[in-house]
């Protein structure tokens, strides 16, 4: 199984870092934090993530609304001070019910059932995407070798595919195209751009350097972006 994505959502500041310091015991997690569910729906426009924590009294939308509107939810896992919301939190599939305080313990107990839960439907296993895609441009299709690839820039109607050697203009959705590539090593940080996370060379302020050119990284998108290339590009300065 690949690094398990976790999302841990709640208005607590001192509940996500019990959370975080929890997940920080484990191997192979990384986790992102939101203080409100809409930040978290603003967030997974452009991420996807194996595993939520989320709680339920929460200002502006709450945890159950939030579950509501996921057409399709990962392992949620519902974190709350209240015991009454353990019926209407099971009739929508969760993995479990963590009453607060949380020990450790009862945390083990809900993150394995949620590793569980992934491994049985398939979820969160090394990506079946193959290590290439064809790429249309103009009459033709492009065979690239997705570890080639640097960045993918929406241009109004089209994108730009930079890879090692060349770079190709293509009549497709950015969306479209983030779809295709493995979800482990590319990740979309800002509206226009979705990059490949092992060629970042350089973090500067607000944006990343890949191949000599700057590429802006949304603010929503940021601290999320920081730590997921930052695993996987060790010791980059």
């Amino acid at each position: 199984m690949n690094n398990l994505r976790c999302l841990v959502i709640d208005d607590e500041p001192l509940a996500i870092d019990i959370i975080e310091n929890y997940l920080a015991r484990l191997e192979n997690i990384e986790a992102t934090r939101c203080e409100n569910a809409i930040e978290a729906l603003k967030l997974m426009r452009d991420a996807s993530f194996d595993i939520i924590f989320l709680d339920i009294e929460m200002p502006l939308l709450t945890g159950l609304d939030f579950l509501k509107s996921l057409a399709n939810p990962p392992a949620i896992i519902i974190t709350t001070a209240y015991r009454d919301y353990a019926v209407e939190g099971f009739d929508f599939e969760v993995v479990d019910f963590l009453l607060k305080p949380i020990s450790f313990a009862r945390f083990m107990k809900g993150f394995e059932r949620a590793v569980k839960t992934l491994k049985a439907t398939g979820a969160g296993e090394s990506s079946k995407k193959e290590d290439f895609l064809f790429l249309k441009v103009d009459k033709s299709h492009i065979k690239i070798l997705v570890d080639d690839i640097l960045f993918v820039e929406s241009v109004k109607d089209y994108v730009r595919l930079k890879a090692k050697e060349n770079e190709w203009i293509s009549y497709q959705s950015l969306t479209a195209i983030t779809e295709a590539l493995p979800a482990d090593k590319f990740l979309r940080i800002h509206r226009s751009f979705t990059i490949a996370l092992n060629k970042v060379g350089r973090i500067k302020g607000n944006y990343v350097e890949i191949a000599g050119e700057l590429i802006p990284i949304s603010r929503e998108q940021k601290a999320m972006a920081v730590k997921r290339i930052m695993n996987e590009n060790a010791g980059l300065k």
